[in-house]
């Protein structure tokens, strides 16, 4: 399917996660690297359980929504946007024991857990939108009005918003102002330029480190009431808005926001202190597959090719 100068950039092949007999695969490797030019199939990794390594845009729902540990989890819903983004946002929850991370486009479900979150976006208003025929924007509001927690994490962040202004039309055909969900007291605008950043700072006294890259600004209606500050968010009750991505990853910060979590839901979780944190977690994700690719892949052949 691919043109001579795209298929000069293709030197061999890698099976990824493959789970069964290997030597019912093995005429089909054959067969690839037969129909491809010679180009040779240079290992088989298997599928490896717990490895649930950072992706893009896609959540790894596979990986770590198997199930939780504990008496009385904690429950998290991620509501599964059509445009996600960042998705590694919500890792570090999946990871902590005793939390229940569920990714759903179910109002039921969103209605029901102990945590919402909404996570970033490529398209926020196109994601608002989705929300809203989807129902879901009515059983985020309900939750949020009878003092069940909710998150936004950058695009989620805006769409708690009051409105979000395009006037450059960043998102929309032309400029346009659309109502948000109303349950945080401020405005949002969107820029021509994206924010880039790696900003630090703390929360109820842990430090937090994150990283922003987004369109808009948002800004606080200079009447707002019961609102504090929310790394540089705000929280307004039970509802808790930031653009900062990677900050759940720090286990401090993570695990006191999931303990102020778990009272205003009234559940009795508490962290674990003897659990590894996620960056040890990550890194022994990481030898895993690294000790995957040194026993099953050709490494010599890949160094050749590499010029290494």
């Amino acid at each position: 399917m691919l043109d001579p100068a795209d298929q000069a950039h293709l030197k061999g092949w890698i099976v990824n996660k493959f789970r069964g007999d290997l030597g019912l695969l093995r005429p089909g490797l054959e067969l690839l690297q037969e129909r491809t030019g010679g180009r040779p199939v240079l290992g088989v990794l298997p599928y490896l359980h717990d490895v649930w390594l950072d992706s893009e845009d896609a959540l790894a729902i596979a990986g770590w929504s198997r199930g939780t540990q504990g008496e009385a989890p904690l429950t998290v819903a991620v509501v599964r946007l059509p445009r996600v983004s960042n998705a590694t946002d919500v890792d570090a929850l999946a990871g902590e024991p005793g939390v229940q991370v569920v990714v759903t486009a179910d109002p039921a479900v969103v209605e029901q857990a102990d945590l919402v979150v909404l996570p970033g976006t490529r398209a926020t208003l196109s994601d608002l939108d989705w929300l809203r025929r989807r129902g879901l924007a009515d059983a985020v509001v309900r939750r949020a009005r009878r003092g069940a927690p909710v998150l936004g994490i950058c695009g989620g962040h805006q769409m708690l918003a009051e409105t979000i202004d395009d006037p450059f039309g960043v998102e929309s055909p032309s400029p346009a102002t659309v109502p948000g969900l109303g349950l945080l007291p401020t405005t949002v605008r969107f820029e021509r330029n994206k924010r880039l950043g790696t900003p630090s700072g703390a929360w109820r006294d842990r430090p937090v480190d994150g990283y922003l890259i987004h369109h808009g600004a948002s800004a606080l209606r200079e009447d707002a009431g019961d609102v504090e500050p929310f790394l540089d968010g705000w929280r307004c009750g039970s509802v808790y808005g930031t653009t900062w991505h990677g900050a759940l990853e720090g286990d401090a910060f993570r695990q006191a926001f999931l303990t102020e979590v778990a009272d205003r839901a009234g559940r009795s979780w508490a962290p674990d202190p003897t659990a590894p944190g996620f960056a040890t977690r990550r890194a022994a994700m990481l030898d895993r597959l690294g000790d995957a690719v040194a026993d099953h892949l050709d490494t010599t052949a890949l160094r050749e090719m590499m010029g290494l």
